[in-house]
């Protein structure tokens, strides 16, 4: 598009010139006569009152679900640690926690690892000891709060240095907030919290922020294939099979395919989304517990195979986490981050291998229709 050129008048358009000022001038004049203004004549400084868009309703940044107080707790991630061997059944505060991972411990159990900012529970228990990975797990948040039973001595020796490095803030059983259940006999499977009393605890202030988010939500994920029915057998004390349920868009939790994974509260386990994690696990050189087994250590940096579910199918990619203190990522196979549906999150740590002294199994896992 040319640029328009001007020119200098001639002298037979200079008539014109001075009618249209007259004219401009009489029209001036008859607009103050007539006592109104021009709409913008009122407006501070001239110009034409700026518009903007309202700003987007706030979401959970672990969940991407509406807050239920409106707006997102300004507080940190808490870390619970909650027992799951078979005689520690039910438990109590899962299914309010933001995410829970499951992760593989010594003789073949399994133990969570549930985390809580913008949900509440009243109640979570049985609360066990940690375990090396739960560190691991914890840099994704910034300095989070972890609520534990403790840990063997060298467990507690890395948490120490991680409360040191400023990695996150311990809030054990040695302090405030816990408590043992009677009906329970008040054995190791009695210890309880809840996230009030651990997040009003004075040694809680100095802990970090609100989280950004570490996975990416979509009401409409793209569909995957059939996933129905999702099988995690991680030995004969945690063979899990979630179950969809479209007619609430939860899978359900079971143990060995028809026993309900219940809360003390008689409700099903339940999740909006299974994030399936394989990862080569190495057993430590020191003993555990009583027994004789070790403790594995789960490599939770580098890459491996994943699955998300989600609305009943089931997207097969790759995990990927370049170090502990970034998020771990989920893409396809494309290298596109996977959706989650907004809702909580289960992430099973599979062991894809297991190397060293007392071994744990090497996980069984499939996605069905149903």
């Amino acid at each position: 598009m040319s640029t328009p050129t001007t020119s200098m008048p001639r002298a037979g358009r200079l008539p014109g010139l001075r009618w249209f000022a007259g004219t401009a001038a009489l029209l001036m004049a008859l607009a103050a006569c007539s006592g109104k203004s021009s709409p913008t004549a009122n407006k501070k400084g001239g110009g034409a009152s700026p518009t903007s868009s309202p700003a987007p309703p706030p979401v959970c940044p672990l969940t991407g679900v509406a807050p239920s107080g409106g707006s997102v707790p300004n507080r940190p991630v808490l870390g619970v640690k909650v027992e799951n061997a078979p005689e520690a059944r039910p438990q109590t505060g899962l299914n309010t926690a933001d995410i829970v991972y499951e992760q593989p411990v010594e003789g073949g159990i399994t133990r969570f690892l549930a985390i809580y900012q913008c949900s509440d529970a009243a109640r979570i228990e049985p609360v066990r000891s940690s375990r090396l990975q739960d560190i691991d797990l914890l840099q994704q948040f910034p300095k989070p709060l972890f609520g534990n039973a403790g840990g063997s001595p060298p467990t507690e020796a890395a948490i120490t240095n991680a409360v040191k490095a400023g990695i996150l803030v311990n809030i054990d059983y040695s302090g405030a907030g816990y408590s043992r259940d009677a009906a329970r006999n008040n054995d190791v499977h009695s210890l309880y919290t809840s996230t009030s009393a651990l997040y009003g605890r004075s040694d809680a202030k100095g802990a970090g922020g609100v989280p950004t988010p570490i996975f990416t939500f979509s009401a409409t994920p793209t569909a995957g294939a059939p996933g129905g029915a999702v099988h995690v057998n991680f030995s004969q004390y945690s063979n899990v099979t979630w179950k969809y349920v479209a007619s609430s868009g939860v899978y359900q939790r079971f143990y060995n395919g028809t026993q309900p994974a219940n809360e003390s509260d008689g409700s099903l386990i339940s999740t909006t989304n299974i994030v399936i994690q394989m990862v080569p696990v190495t057993m430590s050189s020191f003993i555990e517990d009583p027994s004789g087994s070790h403790q594995p250590v789960p490599t939770l940096t580098g890459t491996g195979p994943a699955v998300v579910c989600r609305q009943g199918t089931c997207v097969s990619g790759v995990w990927s986490r370049s170090a502990l203190t970034s998020p771990t990522a989920f893409n396809d196979a494309t290298g596109q981050p996977i959706q989650l549906a907004p809702g909580q999150t289960w992430v099973e740590l599979a062991p894809s291998s297991a190397t060293g002294p007392t071994a744990i199994p090497v996980a069984q896992v499939t996605e069905t229709a149903s």
